[in-house]
């Protein structure tokens, strides 16, 4: 059917952009921040995703549903002013969506009413907030906030509702990489980690999966430089030297994965880069920006008696050796860009075999949350 000439031109094709490159992404951030100072932007990013993370368990959600959430609010905030929006209220809608994508829906409500002993402890009686109080503290608007946020979160990404999350791939690239057990776990928690980096707006779930392992092995030697000549050794299982004498330079593992050194390098640097800023903050300070909660399922949620006993529980999935400060991450992350020298990993997955120029980037951004046109969303399969 061809539409009336008047109504044409007012229809917009916009073409949904999976990956940006990390340049696209910091002029994206960029416009959106305002007279946010870029350190106060990454705190409340942290905050968001700390706040994800807490509500996510509280409502039983799997990992994925939770990382999916947590990207998705990046990637709102590259099209949708901080000022504009509270990000509770933005949080709480990214979870509801990536419910919805992950086929783990939970109503708006349940997800409301599962963020009240979070962020109103005041209210909670006999280990639980009445719905009737909880009404009294503008539940029902709230519902209504997430629904109509929910529409922007859609429009951002397309209204594509496929999705994948690097997490079960780090088991499986793993096996055939020859980790271990114990490496895989960790590789796995670092790579829950990166869900709280701009990371995966720029890279697919299997360069994730393959940074992570190349972090964590980096993490673990405890060490700013190490030997990347060493022997392989006869047993089946790689130790972390070898994974980053493997990930760290180019090779047959490229092509067999589709990846590369630089991208995986990427990676390495903004996880680095997180940890740092978490390590960097002050004790008293870092439950601001995070909750405690379990990594998976099989963990339980501590009792206030066990918080209140044991030592402070980490603010990311990962265990952060004691070795680690914010000084030894930044001299590993000299080392890694002294092995690499005019090589560093700007260009993204979206920048691998295109070209893909400001107009584009604008194009995407363009009549965003407006309601002025017909918008037809086209994605490439």
């Amino acid at each position: 059917m061809t539409l009336p000439s008047s109504s044409s031109s007012n229809t917009h094709i916009k073409h949904y952009k999976p990956y940006f490159t990390p340049a696209e992404v910091e002029r994206l951030s960029a416009k959106q921040r305002g007279k946010l100072s870029v350190s106060r932007e990454e705190r409340g990013r942290q905050q968001a995703c700390g706040f994800i993370d807490a509500v996510g368990v509280r409502c039983g959600f799997p990992r994925r549903t939770i990382a999916t959430a947590q990207t998705l609010y990046m990637r709102f905030h590259l099209f949708f002013p901080y000022k504009d929006f509270n990000y509770v209220e933005v949080s709480l809608s990214t979870l509801y969506v990536s419910s919805k994508l992950h086929d783990t829906l939970k109503k708006p409500r349940d997800i409301i009413l599962a963020s009240f002993p979070i962020r109103f402890p005041h209210l909670i009686r006999k280990g639980t907030i009445d719905p009737a109080t909880a009404e009294a503290n503008g539940l029902e608007h709230e519902r209504k906030q997430v629904l109509s946020i929910e529409r922007l979160v859609l429009e951002t990404m397309g209204f594509k509702f496929s999705v994948e999350v690097g997490l079960g791939g780090v088991v499986k690239i793993g096996k055939r990489l020859g980790l271990s057990k114990h490496m895989c776990e960790n590789a796995w928690r670092v790579a829950v980690d990166s869900y709280r980096t701009q990371t995966p707006l720029s890279y697919p779930p299997h360069i994730i999966a393959l940074g992570s392992m190349y972090t964590a092995s980096l993490l673990l030697l405890e060490s700013t430089k190490f030997d990347t000549t060493s022997s392989t050794s006869d047993g089946e299982e790689k130790t972390p030297a070898q994974i980053v004498q493997t990930l760290g330079s180019s090779g047959s593992w490229e092509n067999e994965f589709y990846a590369t050194a630089g991208h995986i390098d990427d990676i390495a640097h903004a996880l680095i880069d997180l940890y740092t800023i978490i390590i960097s903050l002050p004790v008293e300070n870092q439950p601001s920006i995070h909750t405690p909660s379990p990594v998976s399922p099989k963990e339980t949620l501590p009792t206030s008696s066990q918080q209140s006993t044991s030592s402070p529980t980490s603010p990311t999935a990962f265990r952060i050796p004691s070795f680690w400060t914010p000084q030894t991450l930044t001299e590993l992350k000299i080392h890694l860009r002294d092995r690499r020298p005019g090589k560093a990993a700007t260009i993204g997955w979206a920048g691998t075999g295109t070209v893909s120029g400001e107009e584009e980037v604008e194009e995407a951004a363009d009549g965003m949350g407006k309601n002025d046109a017909t918008v037809r969303f086209v994605w490439d399969e």
